[in-house]
Order: C-alpha cells, then structure tokens, then sequence
C-alpha cells in the first residue's frame, strides 16, 4: 500500500513523495490510482517532471484500430522521456497515438509547444479522462522507434475522454525509479 510522507524539506508547501514497494507495489499503485501517472511520478520522485526527447509524427490510421477511427483518419505519434526537472533523471518513456481531432486545439498546441507531458495537460485543460488497459505490444517491430532496454515495468492503455477513444499509451518505467522504491 502507498504510504504518504513528506519531501526532504518538511517545510509547507514541500512536494509530496509517496513510497511503495519495489515492480509489483509499482504495478498495483499505477493500477489504482486515479490521478495521471505524470502527478503520480512527481509525487513518488518529489520533483516535477517533464517531457524531453519528444518526437512527434502525423499519420494515418489502419484498420483495425484501438481508437475507432476510420481507416485514413490522421494521428499524432508522439515519443517522450519524462525526466525530473532538478535532477534530470528519466523516469518513464512513453509512446502515444492520439486523435487530435476528438481534443482541443489547445491541448494539441501544447503538446507541440511545451515540455508538459499529457497528464498536466490534461489537468491543466480541465479534461477529464478514463483508462482502459490493454495487452502489452511485444517488443516493438523493426523500424519503430527505440524503446529502453532495461525497464522495470511497461504498460499500455487506452485513454477514452467523455467515453470516446483520444489516445493509446505504452509506458515503460525505468530503473532511476528504484530510487524510490521501498525495500523488497
């Protein structure tokens, strides 16, 4: 179970880290919690992260496809690295297909303009959203963008805005998290 406990400083207003316990204390954290996994991490790391590395790609959809779009239907293949902001550790690699038509212009902009990763956007937009796990890929096909190799965990998704299909999300939680893993 997660347990709460102050940052380093203990001063008001310090961010708030949150201990669980190694890969499967993790795994059922990230299965319960209700917040985005970008304010879960700045909670678990106490530092605030952001998106780096970013790639992003328009393409076209195929079919089938997990975001019930038609066939042709252009989406936004994004790769990112969510790092803390003081220490520059990489915390999580992430890897989205989106549907930009079903988000706001804003939300789009942003993720094109900035550093902030999905989940403060989302928070920030005021966009309220559901996940829904899904099988994890195997390890990617050749020709698509490098994954890590040594992670502690992966995880895919899809994310359903108002009911409706707006994105799918593989994330892969790397070893600077063990930092802040409690002990086995």
């Amino acid at each position: 179970m997660a347990s709460t406990k102050s940052g380093a400083s203990g001063a008001p207003g310090a961010t708030t880290m949150v201990a669980v316990a190694p890969h499967l204390g993790l795994e059922r954290v990230l299965r319960q919690s209700a917040t985005s996994v970008t304010a879960l991490l700045e909670q678990l790391v106490g530092e605030p992260v952001d998106a780096h590395a970013r790639r992003h790609v328009m393409t076209r959809a195929g079919t089938p496809n997990l975001l019930e779009v038609e066939e042709g239907h252009r989406l936004l293949r994004r790769s990112a690295v969510l790092e803390g902001r003081r220490s520059a550790r990489p915390y999580m690699h992430a890897e989205s297909l989106l549907v930009p038509s079903r988000l706001p212009d804003s939300f789009c902009r942003r993720l094109e303009n900035s550093s902030d990763p999905i989940g403060r956007i989302f928070a920030e937009e005021g966009v309220g959203f559901t996940r829904s796990p899904l099988p994890c890929p195997d390890r990617p096909r050749a020709g698509d963008w490098p994954v890590p190799d040594d992670y502690l965990l992966s995880r895919t998704y899809r994310v359903d805005v108002d009911d409706v299909p707006v994105m799918v999300i593989t994330e892969w939680f790397l070893p600077a998290l063990e930092l802040f893993l409690g002990p086995c």
